[in-house]
């Protein structure tokens, strides 16, 4: 039987926040425990808090969804309930979206959980908990945006903002020519950025995989929550793929197609 979007986000509400809580307390009191089997700083790092979030989420995912197969980032105790499952509908958790940006405190992490069917993202779910907000979204059911634990209310996409979220692959030239545009440049995980047209004071975001095969499907499952909204959602070449796949280098995020066409000609004029 397949899994209602709508449903799941109401489902899994409560203990993202409490994964977020979790997270944010935790924050500078853990330390990395970098994964060997990882090539980059930014995939190899590894805290406790990881592994509390996880547990939080995949806890909630077996008492409502026992027989749903199951992506998640780390090797944690509950993950080995999942192990045979195969379904029509896949449950992605990344736990802690930026574990780098967290254990270094230089940037905005997230905690993103999405159900997919056939590859297209049906359901989303990111908390960013440094701003102490979640923001869900069901395919064709529109997009929701709560702070602090309170009632959601329909996401809306910022106004008029000078805010840029940015990935750590952005070219210097291009970071000095979006200064220069007087937008304040802050460093951010990749669900952060998919969500950061409905963040408050935020214009869009720029994000550059460094990942040979380019953003992974957490990218798709973020940036439901924006297209949802109105938000305007393009990869660095063109229009992004309905659905995930292999070697999409970038996206670009934006209130607005005109606020888009302007981040992409700083791009190009700087490359």
């Amino acid at each position: 039987m397949r899994i209602d979007a709508r449903e799941f986000i109401q489902a899994l509400t409560v203990p993202m926040w409490q994964a977020a809580a979790a997270v944010r307390w935790l924050e500078g009191r853990v330390e990395n425990r970098p994964k060997l089997d990882e090539d980059s700083d930014a995939k190899s790092a590894l805290t406790d808090a990881d592994c509390v979030s996880q547990e939080i989420l995949l806890a909630a995912l077996r008492a409502y969804y026992p027989s749903v197969e199951v992506e998640a980032e780390e090797d944690t105790p509950c993950l080995a309930a999942f192990a045979s499952n195969r379904s029509a509908d896949r449950v992605v958790v990344d736990p802690i979206d930026g574990t780098l940006r967290y254990v270094r405190r230089d940037g905005l992490y997230s905690i993103i959980v999405g159900l997919e069917r056939e590859g297209c993202v049906q359901a989303a779910l990111v908390a960013v908990p440094q701003e102490d907000v979640l923001i869900r979204a069901s395919r064709g059911g529109g997009a929701e945006i709560a702070y602090g634990g309170g009632e959601f209310r329909r996401a809306e996409l910022s106004a008029e903002s000078t805010r840029l979220l940015v990935s750590h692959g952005l070219d210097e030239r291009a970071e000095r020519a979006l200064a220069d545009l007087g937008l304040s440049q802050v460093r951010a995980s990749g669900g952060a950025i998919g969500v950061s047209p409905l963040l408050d004071r935020t214009l869009g975001a720029i994000r550059i995989s460094q990942r040979e095969e380019g953003l992974s499907r957490r990218a798709w499952i973020a940036a439901l929550a924006t297209q949802e909204a109105g938000g305007v959602t393009e990869a660095l070449d063109g229009p992004m793929p309905a659905s995930y796949c292999e070697g999409v280098r970038g996206v670009l995020m934006a209130a607005t197609s005109a606020q888009l066409c302007e981040l992409r000609r700083v791009l190009e004029a700087s490359a």
